[in-house]
């Protein structure tokens, strides 16, 4: 398991049923509303919780129409990172 895995498996574990969580290099972090689309960039796992929580507060994001992946996106979700 690498430095970040643990991370980015917490912020899934939490948030996933909302957001398309993805980390595709250092010092990038990466949600996605699924909703909306709307995509929130970070540099560490810490700073993008605080998005995602501040993003989640003011427009929360429906969980059940979008559910069904566990808190897990699907292998092939279309997760872009266009923002």
């Amino acid at each position: 398991m690498g430095d970040y895995d643990a991370d980015l498996a917490e912020l899934r574990h939490h948030w996933g049923s909302a957001y398309l969580i993805e980390h595709p290099g250092p010092d990038v972090w990466i949600a996605q509303r699924k909703d909306s689309r709307e995509t929130l960039r970070a540099d560490s796992p810490g700073e993008l919780l605080e998005k995602i929580r501040a993003d989640y507060a003011t427009h929360p994001v429906s969980r059940h129409k979008h559910g069904g992946h566990g808190g897990q996106p699907p292998e092939r979700s279309g997760f872009t990172f266009e923002g």
